[in-house]
């Protein structure tokens, strides 16, 4: 009887340290022993660990609550509205006009669904009269905030090991441009932002240039598109601090490189208009109509409203 006892926890040790070995078994290797040394108490131990483990990750899928402080109680009696199409209000009246209850399911469906597409309602949210709907907008904001200071501080990392990459200088840009698109940063910080984010579109202008230059006939289409597309989001930048100078440099020198490009010379009516030339508006838009420019629908929508003021 002993022997078939040995027997049996031997091989459920075995077949248990096979499916870790395997991945299917999640135990700490500090069981492994155990396992193996107590007699079927053993492989008992390493199911019950196994079953624990597996609970855990079903309850992570009610995460969501927890991260936001949101209680059992709360989480169990919110029951969202049901009606058609025209009852359907915007969220920022429903946080400004709804119920309690109204507000906190609104807050609640929004935390579940993503917070980052409703960074404006979470504000609104903010300095509501209701202290739950304001702990819920709060902490999904903070959240926000410190998933972007995270990765900012992962792709400081990243240049300070390769300062002179353009991709990485490129990729920074893009990540300043999404944090301040993504309407957390206040008004101070933005403005660090947006000069952070033209300082490295700058130095990766600098670079892609520079590669240009060196790389002569070979891969010059491709660098060369980098260029210009680098150079009209300069512009742009430009634009939006109110540099003028800069604004008129960047965008002469697109629309002498790009002659056809109705983005170009858009760019450049708006660095006149930025310097109050309407003289040079009209000229400019007179010469893109001469040289058969293409806009698109909603470009020529912009020429249009230039035209109409110039």
């Amino acid at each position: 009887m002993i022997i078939l006892l040995m027997i049996i926890h031997l091989a459920a040790a075995l077949l248990l340290f096979l499916g870790w070995l395997n991945g299917v078994i999640h135990i700490s290797p500090a069981l492994l022993p155990a396992n193996f040394l107590l007699p079927l108490w053993g492989p008992l131990c390493v199911i019950v660990y196994e079953l624990h483990f597996r609970g855990g990750e079903k309850a992570d899928q009610e995460a969501e609550s927890i991260r936001f402080g949101i209680t059992d109680e709360v989480y169990r009696n919110v029951r969202m509205d049901k009606g058609g199409v025209e009852d359907v209000l915007p969220i920022e009246d429903v946080l400004v006009s709804g119920s309690p209850r109204q507000r906190r399911s609104l807050l609640l469906s929004v935390l579940h669904s993503g917070p980052r597409d409703f960074v404006r309602s979470l504000r609104i949210a903010g300095v509501n009269d209701d202290t739950e709907v304001v702990h819920y907008a709060v902490t999904a904001l903070v959240e926000i905030r410190s998933e972007y200071t995270q990765r900012i501080a992962e792709m400081e990392k990243k240049l300070s090991a390769c300062p002179g990459d353009p991709r990485i200088l490129l990729a920074y840009a893009d990540l300043d441009e999404e944090y301040l698109k993504s309407g957390i940063p206040e008004e101070s910080e933005k403005t660090e932002l947006i000069a952070d984010c033209r300082n490295k579109l700058e130095k990766c202008l600098g670079a892609v240039s520079w590669e240009l230059r060196a790389a002569g006939n070979s891969g010059a289409v491709s660098k060369s598109g980098d260029r210009t597309a680098i150079m009209k989001r300069l512009a742009e930048i430009c634009l939006l601090q109110g540099d003028n100078d800069s604004a008129e440099y960047y965008t002469g020198i697109l629309q002498e490189e790009n002659p056809y490009d109705g983005e170009c010379c858009l760019l450049r009516v708006r660095a006149k208009a930025l310097a109050r030339d309407g003289g040079a508006i009209k000229e400019i838009l007179s010469e893109a109509d001469d040289r058969n420019v293409y806009f698109s629908p909603e470009q020529r929508k912009q020429i249009e409203f230039w035209s109409a003021v110039s």
